[in-house]
């Protein structure tokens, strides 16, 4: 580690804004040292992702003391056997290397002869044991590891323990640190380099930084080159892997970040060196990119394999390094808001705040000081939204936070464009480049919230090791998208048409067809037959055009959908919240199969007989009301399917049209905050008069007044007007 780097980390331990940092590594440092575990010869670790309670997702409580028995928080279930005993396992060494790099990061402010000890003790058992791991495991998309059950944990923990054997390498002696580089360091590095990814993908990131890394370690350039140059090595990850717009391929915030930590573990012991990398462009773009996603309550959007519960929050220990290394007010704004201080922007309503005591906060830190009043004033001005210019990356140094996050925007190439209004609603629209394992098949896909609220959302997934991830969450039939007869989509990229900014609100236009199979990352992305679930003959031929209205206070929702001969056309829409019963609709309890999906995903199936196609939905606040019309003759159906997590329940409402050539659905959403008072009511009306050569005039009635619509879809390019 360079020694400016060490000198403030040094510097920032003793002082008090950091005395949070300091006193949880010191507790890290602590709980590390009550470790008994003995590590041993010819230990297998298994996937981590299979700690899991089957029946509610919940992760099963570690305890040290107990590796043949595991508990289910939630439930209270006791699970015993495998894959749980060998999944602990690996849990187990995770938290040594954790351990040793913690350890050692407090040795280099707090010299200690007994926590050096400890953390050379750990080094030399692996340098022990190490030869005698047998390569072992079996998981989808996955190398094999060694100690672990693939190549991705191994690189994980292989990067603490370098970082830690950089910490105290100046304590030990000439033999420890050959038998540790001998036993330990050389064979690891030599077993990544064996099992580098051949492929574009966030495990390649992890695993050609740990390889580069340990090389700078053991200065050693032919392995340093092994992790950096060539196809799939790590200056080609970021050169293919990141869109030109800053975002990681695999196309959620989760994934983006989870990419990047391993880069900045490389760039940290990189830092001083001749492979220095903060001047890289990539590098400020992934800093920048994930700000504009940001939602009114601070959380990041669930999109793909994102889980649940990320926000700025999560990710304030990056923006010590952004700010730091490249000192944009914006990063700034960032932590002041995240660490709830006196100057974080009050705009943002309901961020969840953490504290400011991560390692790289100790590292990187710097004073977070009062932005000056000029800069407050500038922040202040609200810019017109249909005077904006498109998004860029590089926006986010002009602009505060809350103008990046509250504006709408459209990045075409990693294909998310986010419509915003002034109530409060925030919609992003999915229409990007397939991005291979972690995506999901949902081209087109919508996802809305008010606020802190959300209206229908993607969930995102839950752990791999459960059985909703693959049964459920993954598929096109859980999004709100479009499924050709009840199957999956299969890859292919979407594209947004057009976005509009107009004086009420502003519209976008996205689209997506299979006159082919070619995607944007289809030779540099793997994909397993036993993985690919989706159906080619289904969708051949089949364009869907969507176009997503956002006025001052509702949504207008347009699906074109034209086939090339006649297919069942599901539109899926999944509520977050619970459908009201309605006198004036009828429905009967139905055993019908709507998707090719198993049927045990969607429960309580109704279809409906008859009534207006008028829906109210009470949410966890206020009401949801969905208005709906078809061009052709349409089933409508209700069920209730996973949310996330999968223990509760969205109503998801799925309409059914047999297409000969072309259908169009259109739907009217308007949300009502819950307040003192009595609701206004939902909208009351939405007609549609087709005109004729695909023109239509839609009208809508709602609270307030009636607004009219008049689309036009006979052009490349919709056409839209609100009289």
């Amino acid at each position: 580690m360079d020694k400016r780097r060490l000198d403030r980390l040094r510097a920032n331990a003793a002082r008090p804004e950091f005395d949070e940092g300091i006193a949880l590594l010191r507790k890290e440092a602590e709980e590390a040292s009550r470790i008994t575990y003995t590590i041993r010869m010819n230990e297998q670790g298994q996937w981590t992702h299979y700690y899991y309670c089957h029946e509610d997702g919940t992760r099963l409580s570690f305890e040290w003391h107990s590796p043949f028995s595991h508990q289910c928080p939630t439930c209270g279930k006791e699970r015993t056997g495998e894959p749980f005993n060998s999944a602990w396992t690996s849990i187990a060494h995770t938290q040594i290397g954790r351990a040793v790099y913690h350890i050692a990061l407090l040795t280099a402010i707090e010299p200690d002869v007994k926590r050096i000890g400890m953390v050379k003790s750990y080094l030399t058992a692996y340098a022990d044991c190490y030869e005698s791991y047998q390569t072992h495991g079996d998981i989808p998309y996955n190398g094999p590891g060694k100690l672990f059950a693939q190549t991705l944990d191994e690189a994980h923990w292989i990067m603490d323990l370098a970082l830690g054997f950089d910490l105290i390498r100046g304590h030990l002696t000439p033999a420890e640190e050959a038998h540790i580089r001998g036993g330990l360091l050389e064979p690891c590095v030599r077993f990544l380099i064996l099992h580098k990814e051949k492929q574009i993908h966030n495990h390649a990131v992890l695993i050609t930084s740990a390889i580069a890394a340990i090389g700078l370690l053991l200065d050693d350039q032919a392995i340093v080159e092994a992790g950096l140059a060539g196809e799939y090595g790590l200056e080609d990850q970021l050169a293919r892997g990141v869109y030109e717009d800053g975002l990681w391929y695999e196309g959620n915030v989760q994934y983006h970040f989870y990419a990047f930590q391993s880069l900045l573990h490389y760039a940290l012991i990189a830092e001083g060196t001749p492979w220095e990398v903060w001047s890289n462009k990539a590098l400020k773009a992934m800093f920048d990119y994930p700000l504009h996603l940001v939602l009114p309550s601070g959380a990041m959007p669930t999109l793909n394999d994102a889980g649940l519960g990320d926000s700025i929050g999560t990710y304030t220990r990056y923006y010590e390094i952004a700010f730091d290394v490249y000192g944009d007010h914006i990063y700034k704004e960032l932590l002041l808001t995240a660490y709830g201080t006196e100057w974080a922007d009050p705009r943002f309503s309901g961020v969840r705040t953490v504290r400011r005591d991560s390692v790289y906060a100790l590292l990187f830190g710097r004073e977070l000081e009062p932005l000056t009043e000029q800069v407050q004033e500038q922040e202040q001005e609200q810019v017109p939204r249909q005077e904006q210019a498109p998004a860029s990356a590089s926006d986010s140094g002009r602009l505060s936070l809350w103008e990046t996050t509250h504006r709408t925007q459209s990045f075409p190439a990693s294909g998310l464009t986010k419509l915003v209004n002034g109530a409060g609603w925030q919609a992003i629209l999915k229409h990007s480049r397939f991005g291979g394992e972690h995506d999901h098949m949902d081209r087109l896909g919508l996802s809305v919230v008010c606020g802190s609220t959300p209206l229908l959302v993607d969930p995102g997934t839950t752990a791999y090791g459960i059985p909703a991830h693959y049964g459920w969450f993954k598929h096109t039939y859980s999004h709100n998208t479009v499924s050709i007869s009840g199957a999956d989509q299969p890859p292919r990229d979407g594209r947004l048409v057009q976005l509009v900014r107009q004086p009420w609100g502003a519209w976008a236009e996205t689209a997506v067809d299979w006159s082919g199979d070619d995607f944007y990352m289809k030779d540099a992305i793997i994909l397993p037959k036993e993985l690919s679930p989706w159906d080619v003959e289904a969708y051949a031929g089949v364009q869907i055009r969507r176009v997503n209205v956002l006025a001052e206070d509702h949504m207008l929702d347009i699906v074109s959908v034209t086939v090339p001969e006649p297919r069942d056309v599901h539109l899926c829409t999944h509520i977050s919240g619970e459908l009201r019963s309605d006198a004036a609709a009828s429905w009967t309890r139905t055993e019908e199969r709507l998707s090719r999906l198993d049927q045990k995903w969607l429960r309580d199936k109704r279809r409906l007989a008859a009534g207006e196609r008028v829906f109210r939905y009470e949410l966890r606040e206020g009401e949801l009301a969905q208005l709906i019309w078809c061009s052709q003759p349409s089933d409508m159906y209700a069920a209730l399917t996973p949310d996330n997590p999968p223990s509760g329940n969205r109503t998801s409402l799925i309409q059914r049209a047999a297409a000969e050539r072309a259908v169009l659905f259109i739907q009217a959403l308007h949300y009502e905050p819950a307040s003192g008072g009595s609701r206004s009511g939902a909208p009351s009306k939405l007609l549609v008069e087709e005109l004729g050569g695909d023109a239509y005039r839609i009208e809508l009635t709602k609270p307030g007044g009636r607004l009219r619509y008049d689309l036009d879809l006979s052009r490349a390019e919709a056409g839209l007007i609100r009289e």
